[in-house]
């Protein structure tokens, strides 16, 4: 037998896939609180005051990113644990960003720039997010009553 297949004209799809920076900054952010040493993103004075109201933890915060159509430059500032190799935890936050952006978006980082902005021991920044956390519940509580 003879089967014939219905003649089938395919035109070419265009297609597109493009990221918001928002999603790039998030996927750094989670990246780079996974490296040791880093205590937190930090950011601008408005946004330290910000955190106060929120409900929960903005990953983006302290991390800025220009996306293009096949690359993405990412800046970021943060603090970083007191007595830690800062060299090394560079290294390690440059990777872990790289495999994660590139690994999940298919974007070449092109650009990285890490800012420290301060150095706290782990209990100084602990009793900072304390206060800090104490704060943002009075101002609930007050918005409440």
């Amino acid at each position: 037998m003879d089967a014939t297949q219905p003649a089938v004209t395919t035109t070419p799809m265009l297609t597109t896939l493009t990221f918001a920076d928002d999603v790039i900054t998030k996927i750094a952010g989670v990246a780079i609180r996974e490296v040791d040493g880093v205590l937190a993103m930090s950011s601008g004075f408005f946004d330290d005051i910000a955190d106060k109201f929120r409900n929960n933890v903005d990953l983006s915060k302290g991390i800025s990113a220009e996306v293009g159509e096949k690359q993405v430059a990412i800046d970021v500032d943060l603090i970083l644990e007191y007595g830690r190799d800062a060299q090394e935890i560079f290294k390690k936050i440059c990777a872990r960003v790289r495999d994660r952006v590139e690994g999940m978006t298919g974007l070449k980082v092109v650009e990285l720039n890490v800012h420290v902005s301060d150095v706290l021991t782990r209990d100084a920044w602990r009793k900072q997010a304390s206060d800090n956390e104490l704060a943002r519940q009075k101002k609930l509580a007050a918005q409440g009553a």
